[in-house]
């Protein structure tokens, strides 16, 4: 299931699917500068408190320099088109666009990690094998984040403990 959209769409509406949340932040991004405090709700919308992601240089980024990377481009009059979202699992979707910013002109796709109608991490992968890579990664991560989860005596995930905390066993 892909789609397409375009900037025409109305950046007021309340989303209710994480594709909705995708195209109303993309409508953003329409070409005339913005202050970053005009979308931030927005933004906050999208990205999870625990937001994890690569940029197009492969660096590891968190949700304040997402957050400074997109409020860069917003000043600038950056402009996003041509969004396609795939679902490709029952929490991960390939999202490509095309970013004109600083008179660059460059086509990105992230492989995103959802969370809550959230995006909790955002992997820029280049073709099948980017994408293979990073939806590997985004496994290792979910298996690193539940075991920070751990704390003594209990495992909580997601707000329901595991039967097993505190050391029982299964015969």
């Amino acid at each position: 299931m892909s789609t397409t959209i375009t900037n025409n769409a109305n950046a007021t509406t309340k989303p209710t699917t994480f594709e909705d949340k995708i195209r109303q932040y993309a409508a953003l991004f329409n070409g005339s500068e913005k202050d970053f405090c005009e979308v931030e709700s927005t933004f906050n919308g999208l990205h999870h408190d625990d937001f994890l992601g690569t940029d197009s240089n492969g660096e590891e980024i968190d949700k304040a320099a997402k957050k400074q990377l997109d409020e860069k481009r917003l000043a600038a009059g950056a402009k996003v088109t041509n969004v396609e979202y795939t679902r490709t699992d029952w929490n991960k979707a390939l999202v490509e666009f095309h970013l004109e910013s600083d008179g660059n002109s460059v086509i990105s796709q992230y492989y995103v990690t959802i969370k809550d109608k959230k995006i909790i991490e955002a992997r820029h992968v280049n073709g099948l094998m980017g994408i293979i890579k990073a939806g590997w990664l985004s496994d290792y991560h979910s298996i690193r984040r539940v075991q920070s989860y751990q704390h003594v005596d209990k495992v909580v995930f997601e707000g329901y403990t595991s039967p097993f905390a505190g050391g029982a066993r299964v015969n």
